[in-house]
C-alpha cells in the first residue's frame, strides 16, 4: 500500500459531501473515482492535493511527498501560463528548485519528446489544440517527479474523438514515468480503459471499489449498476421465455431477480417468438434495440445486423454478470 484515504468526512452548510470514504492505492497504481456531478468528486481531490481539509479522517502515504516529489494536481482547465511557452511553462518547476540550465533544457526536451511536443515548444498555450494544452499540462507535472499525480476531470473539455485516445495516452504515461495516479472523471468508459482500479461514488459515499471490469459487470447495488449504465430486470416468471448459455442460471436463485447488462442478450429471429422487436437505432459499433417480451421491455445491443422492427425474436442470455439481489 502506497497510498490511503481512511473514513473521511467532509460538510459544507450542514450537506455532508463526503461520507466516511476510504480506500488504498498501491504504487505505480491508476486508480478512477467516477461518480455523477456534484457527488464530491472534486472536492476528495482538494483534500488530496492539500487544498482543502476533511472535516474527520485522514491521508496515509507510506513515503510522505516533499518538495523534490511532490503531489502535483493537473486541474480541469490546465491553469498553463499563458505568457510563456510550451517550454517555459514546463521548464518553470525545475528553474523553481533552482536546478542548472543545461539539466532543465534537457529535462523539458526530453519530456517533450515523450509527449510528441517538441515541435511545439516555441508556441504559446492560445496556439494549441485542447488535447496539445492538456499534454502540455501533464508534462509539466510530469518533469518534476511527482510522488504522485492527480488528474481533475482530464476529458472534460476534449472533443469526444480525442478522449479515448487521451484515455489510453494516460495509461501509457503513468505506466511508463510509474507515477501512482489518482484522476476524478464522470467519462466511465475513458476511466475503465485506463484505470487499474475504479471507485464509485454515490451519494458521497464510494459504494464500489475494484478492478474496471469487476465494478462494471458485477456492481454492489441496482442504483449502482444504473449508473454505469442499462440494466435489464429479468423477472422469475419471465424466465421460462427465454433461453440461458450453459451455466448462467447456475449463478441466480430461481425465484430471484435477474439484472443483465445489454450486451450480454442476444437475439434469434424465429416465427412465432415470443418476443418483438420495436425499435431500433444504429449507435455506431452496435445497434440498440428495445424488445417487447409480455409486459417487459428489454434493451439490447448487437453488432449484428439483419434483425429489423417488427420481427419476432427468442433472447438468450449469454453472460450472468450483473446484479443479482437476495
Amino acid at each position: 500500500m502506497f497510498f490511503q484515504v481512511k473514513d473521511l468526512v467532509k460538510s459544507y452548510g450542514g450537506k455532508t459531501v463526503l461520507d466516511r470514504v476510504g480506500f488504498e492505492v498501491d504504487r505505480g497504481e491508476i486508480v478512477s473515482i467516477i461518480g455523477p456531478s456534484g457527488v464530491g468528486k472534486t472536492t476528495l481531490l482538494n483534500i488530496i492535493a492539500g487544498l482543502d481539509q476533511p472535516d474527520s479522517g485522514r491521508l496515509h502515504f507510506s513515503e510522505p511527498p516533499d518538495k523534490e516529489h511532490p503531489v502535483i494536481m493537473v486541474f480541469q482547465d490546465y491553469v498553463l501560463f499563458p505568457n510563456l511557452t510550451v517550454f517555459e511553462n514546463v521548464a518553470f518547476g525545475l528553474k523553481v528548485r533552482k536546478m542548472p540550465a543545461a539539466e532543465v533544457r534537457q529535462r523539458v526536451m526530453d519530456i517533450l519528446s515523450y509527449f510528441q511536443l517538441e515541435e511545439k515548444c516555441g508556441l504559446y498555450p492560445n496556439q494549441l489544440s485542447a488535447g496539445q494544452r492538456q499534454r502540455v499540462a501533464i508534462a509539466r507535472a510530469m518533469v518534476v517527479n511527482p510522488a504522485m499525480l492527480l488528474l481533475d476531470e482530464p476529458f472534460a473539455n476534449l472533443d469526444r474523438n480525442l478522449k479515448m485516445q487521451t484515455a489510453e495516452f494516460i495509461r501509457d504515461t503513468q505506466k511508463e514515468f510509474g507515477v501512482t495516479t489518482i484522476s476524478v472523471t464522470h467519462d466511465l468508459e475513458e476511466a475503465f480503459v485506463m484505470s487499474d482500479r475504479v471507485g464509485l461514488i454515490l451519494n458521497g459515499r464510494l459504494v464500489q471499489y475494484d478492478r474496471a471490469s469487476e465494478v462494471y459487470g458485477n456492481p454492489t447495488s441496482m442504483e449502482a449498476a444504473r449508473f454505469l449504465g442499462p440494466m435489464n430486470v429479468v423477472p422469475p416468471h419471465m424466465r421460462e421465455f427465454m433461453d440461458m448459455e450453459a451455466g448462467v442460471a447456475e449463478d441466480f436463485k430461481v425465484d430471484e431477480e435477474m439484472h443483465v447488462r445489454p450486451e450480454a442478450l442476444r437475439m434469434v429471429r424465429e416465427e412465432g417468438a415470443p418476443g418483438l422487436v420495436a425499435e431500433m437505432a444504429f449507435a455506431g459499433h452496435y445497434t440498440k434495440y428495445r424488445v417487447l417480451l409480455g409486459d417487459t421491455a428489454f434493451v439490447i445491443f448487437d453488432r449484428r445486423t439483419g434483425i429489423r422492427v417488427g420481427d419476432r425474436v427468442r433472447l438468450k442470455i449469454v453472460d450472468s454478470s450483473g446484479f443479482g439481489e437476495d
